[in-house]
């Protein structure tokens, strides 16, 4: 399987639950943009806490997904993609988007 072919199947399984995930890592990202100018200590808190929350949310938005559209998932078998792989693919960018939120808001 080509990579292109694989970042659009890639794409289109995490359409299907981007909204919430994105919802949450701007929900964190403005968590930091609120308390940024607060002491390191409190900083780090923020961080740990908006991490642990990001993560939990991730645990519930792929049992959900999994539940809710598990018929979707034979279509992406019978292109030959791996369900682990896919999910992980997803899963990374959301994290990414995640770090990238914080780090903005941070930075901001």
């Amino acid at each position: 399987m080509d990579v292109k072919r694989g970042a659009r199947l890639c794409v289109s399984f995490y359409e299907m639950f981007a909204a919430s995930a994105l919802a949450v890592s701007f929900a964190c990202g403005l968590i930091m943009f609120i308390y940024r100018m607060k002491s390191p200590a409190v900083v780090a808190v923020i961080v740990v806490a908006t991490f642990w929350f990001k993560v939990a949310t991730m645990v519930f938005i792929r049992f959900t997904t999994k539940r809710k559209s598990g018929r979707f998932f034979y279509y992406y078998k019978n292109v030959g993609m791996s369900i682990r792989w896919v999910w992980g693919m997803a899963l990374v960018f959301d994290f990414l988007t995640y770090v990238i939120c914080m780090l903005i808001a941070y930075q901001l």
